[in-house]
């Protein structure tokens, strides 16, 4: 069992982590850590963080999917630079889920990758991290498998974390027409503005730049431009990504901050 707040400093410490590394690898490590400071095993948290993965990956190919049936004209007027970025994303997002599933699924996979690590470990003379490693390996991976099992085996529980990511991406991708209607701007634009905004998510997840920095900022432009005038596509370019990045990386960096000098105390 964990506290809802703690849980809330798991998220932040993804969210803010996430948005400062290079393809969002931080994050992970970092709820890691705070899951681990909370007493959590770590065979545990490894299930918990991959089946949050692969929950977040399928919700976004799934709004991406539903935009490419329901909006493909929008799709057609992104620039050529533009749409091979949006099908780069979605390519890249199809590949990650299928192998955090081959994770959950396949334990062999882990076992050969946790043997990797400590062979890589005896090659830089590490040879005694890498004999404790080794002798963990089996137990952790027994572990692994009953989360793994305890997961797959309630229905209830996956379909729950799947709407909740669906509704995560959602909430910030709704970011961008709120500000829209803030900036007075026609309200029939927005069923295609959220269909623009959903492939600028797509193509974002297609380089590995903390927080797509620039790759989302062009996708943005490209697309809003074809729905608005210049100066009002700027204005809720520099509006919205504030918003739903910035003011979100702010925000999660003092949560992370009092959630990591409040766990530090000694239990």
């Amino acid at each position: 069992p964990a506290k809802r707040s703690h849980g809330f400093v798991y998220s932040a410490a993804d969210v803010y982590f996430s948005a400062i590394t290079p393809s969002a690898s931080g994050g992970q490590p970092a709820s890691a850590f705070f899951m681990m400071k909370d007493g959590i095993p770590g065979t545990a948290v490894m299930a918990a963080l991959l089946l949050n993965l692969v929950m977040y990956t399928l919700a976004v190919v799934t709004l991406g999917l539903l935009n490419f049936v329901c909006a493909p004209r929008l799709f057609l007027q992104f620039s050529i630079v533009g749409r091979v970025l949006i099908i780069s994303g979605m390519l890249a997002l199809s590949g990650l889920a299928i192998l955090f599933y081959m994770l959950l699924k396949k334990r062999e996979i882990v076992r050969k990758l946790m043997k990797g690590t400590a062979s890589f470990l005896r090659r830089i003379h590490c040879k005694r991290l890498a004999q404790k490693l080794e002798k963990k390996i089996n137990k952790a991976l027994e572990e692994y498998g009953q989360c793994v099992s305890l997961i797959f085996n309630n229905k209830a529980m996956l379909i729950k974390v799947y709407v909740l990511n669906l509704l995560q991406r959602l909430s910030q991708i709704l970011v961008t027409l709120v500000a829209f209607a803030a900036l007075h701007g026609d309200l029939r634009t927005l069923p295609k503005l959220l269909a623009t905004q959903i492939y600028v998510v797509l193509g974002s997840n297609c380089v590995p730049i903390p927080g797509g920095v620039g790759v989302t900022d062009y996708l943005m432009l490209n697309g809003y431009k074809q729905l608005m005038e210049k100066t009002q596509a700027y204005q809720l370019e520099i509006l919205s990504r504030g918003l739903s990045f910035y003011v979100c990386i702010f925000v999660s960096m003092a949560t992370v901050a009092i959630g990591y000098l409040v766990l530090r105390k000694p239990k």
